[in-house]
């Protein structure tokens, strides 16, 4: 079942593209990775998403409603972490959950005190005496101690030290094994690749693609190959660079097949690895910056 849809969005600001076309579908319980550069129309989307600005065209739904008209719906059971996190200075942290549990009329006083423990926030200092990384918290447990549905992060671990970051993962694979939809917008594509089913990539307002990682990148190799200059490289082989007596292939198709073609090479060494994501993205941005 598609819990987040989002047909033909477009937004201008002015004369200034914030995004053009953009579509695509969260599936429920779902880690859904949203990546691309500065700019590039992830935070517009989102904000569109959580009715924050309205689209000049388009539709968004979240769980069936309408992101315009059941606005208020939606955002009784969806969390949301912004990228840029600005509550009251004067208020405590523990005074921030209280109005947080007061807003979505839910009694979360045993999940909050869990969160607290997990993430180690002091619920006694004010938001303007926290480090970065605690106000992260601080919004993060916010947006969790409701027990969402949906679940809406913008650059969630800028911030957080790695081992809150991986808390956090652990805590959002759990979430979603419970059936919480997640939208993960992000820039570490380490975290993306590791954690996310599917990722959509945008760049200049405009989906350039939305991948599925778990069978497109299990079966893509990068293969390093030394030497063989005067070699004939089969047709699956796709290079991707070549410098001096090295040179980079992808290649996609099956693995023993690979063992055997890699047998028949006269090279002086090599490397197989499984492709990446950061390789996956910056071979599809450099090549819609030829276009």
């Amino acid at each position: 079942m598609e819990a987040i849809r989002i047909q033909n969005l477009k937004k201008y600001y002015g004369k200034h593209l914030g995004i053009e076309d953009v579509t695509f579908s969260v599936n429920e319980g779902e880690i859904f990775g949203f990546v691309g550069p500065n700019g590039a129309g992830k935070s517009t989307t989102i904000r569109i998403l959580l009715n924050f600005i309205f689209p000049d065209a388009g539709k968004a739904s979240v769980l069936g409603k309408d992101a315009v008209k059941d606005s208020t719906a939606i955002k009784s059971f969806t969390g949301y972490v912004p990228s840029d996190v600005r509550f009251y200075g004067d208020m405590t942290a523990g005074e921030h959950l209280a109005v947080c549990s007061r807003f979505y009329k839910k009694s979360n006083d045993e999940e909050t005190e869990r969160l607290c423990q997990l993430f180690g926030l002091d619920r006694t200092k004010k938001f303007s005496e926290l480090s970065m990384g605690n106000k992260k918290k601080l919004a993060v447990i916010c947006a969790l101690s409701i027990k969402p549905k949906v679940l809406i992060l913008d650059e969630p671990t800028n911030g957080l030290d790695p081992m809150v970051q991986r808390q956090l993962f652990s805590e959002l694979k759990s979430q979603a094994a419970s059936g919480t939809t997640i939208l993960l917008s992000s820039h570490n594509l380490g975290e993306v690749q590791e954690y996310c089913n599917r990722v959509a990539f945008i760049k200049k307002g405009t989906i350039l693609s939305v991948t599925d990682l778990s069978e497109k990148l299990r079966q893509s190799k990068i293969i390093t190959i030394w030497g063989g200059e005067d070699e004939h490289f089969p047709e699956q082989f796709q290079l991707l660079e070549q410098s001096d007596n090295k040179r980079i292939f992808r290649y996609e198709g099956d693995s023993k097949q690979l063992l055997t073609i890699m047998q028949s090479f006269d090279c002086n060494d090599f490397t197989i690895e499984n492709e990446s994501l950061q390789e996956r993205f910056l071979e599809l941005y450099e090549r819609e910056e030829k276009l």
